[in-house]
């Protein structure tokens, strides 16, 4: 091709024909810049699509992310709602001062659920790869980039919350530890104090009334301030999982 366009060039300005030559150059470069355009918007068309892929593929992550922190969020309330049970009862048993071993499974509940501090760890991983890899710009709904950030945000604050509480129910924890009977029923220490008496141990807790329940009532409250929290993030999820099925749609189409 470029051999051809000499030849007709050469051919031009051998015939002295110096107009025709101008004009044929000037179509000769506006071939080339033609050329060179359709190339570069080819070019981009190419990095377009790329673009669009790597979008998609960040989106479905995220749905597959949103989709295990719904599943997630079921199972720590599910968790919260138990412990608060076996925290009732254990109160109740308080209550009731009867100091047998009759009222050791409810003792033991407390233990087993009400003592523990549940906790919830949100699935980040594609935000956090969006987030570090400056990715987070292929999302081209800006919108949708910003519910993003905002819930992962609010997660932030949720997991802050929840540090907070579980220092401010610490103390608490280590006063039961360190002047009661605790490790004595606890299942997961129990079996170390073996030869102590089950009922001088429930005696122990019930003549330790007053601490035993403040510390289950806290224990019932920060429950009660995770669920809270968990069920408003369960909300925000299930939003931004549609909002970004419904953008799936879009670019499918």
């Amino acid at each position: 091709m470029i051999n051809l366009f000499k030849g007709i060039r050469r051919r031009l300005w051998s015939d002295k024909n110096f107009t025709k030559y101008v004009l044929y150059a000037i179509g000769e470069i506006v071939l080339v810049v033609i050329g060179i355009l359709i190339a570069l918007q080819i070019n981009n068309w190419k990095e377009q699509q790329k673009l669009n892929q790597l979008q998609t593929v960040y989106l479905e992550r995220m749905v597959n992310d949103l989709s295990q922190d719904l599943l997630n969020f079921d199972n720590v309330i599910k968790d919260i709602e138990a412990n608060q049970q076996a925290i009732t009862k254990f109160i109740e048993v308080l209550d009731s001062g009867v100091a047998t071993e009759a009222i050791l499974p409810d003792i033991l509940g407390f233990y087993e659920r009400g003592w523990i501090i549940s906790d919830f760890a949100p699935t980040e991983n594609t935000y956090i790869d969006l987030s570090q890899t400056g990715n987070m710009k292929v999302i081209e709904n800006t919108q949708l980039v910003n519910e993003i950030i905002e819930y992962y945000g609010y997660m932030d604050i949720v997991e802050g919350s929840a540090d907070v509480n579980t220092m401010w129910i610490t103390p608490i924890d280590q006063a039961v530890a360190k002047e009661t009977a605790s490790f004595e029923i606890d299942p997961n220490t129990a079996h170390l104090f073996h030869e102590k008496d089950k009922t001088k141990a429930i005696k122990n807790l019930l003549l330790n009334k007053e601490l035993m329940q403040r510390d289950a009532a806290g224990h019932y409250w920060i429950n009660t301030s995770l669920k809270g929290n968990l069920e408003a993030m369960k909300n925000l999820s299930v939003a931004l999982k549609e909002a970004i099925e419904n953008e799936l749609k879009a670019i499918k189409e």
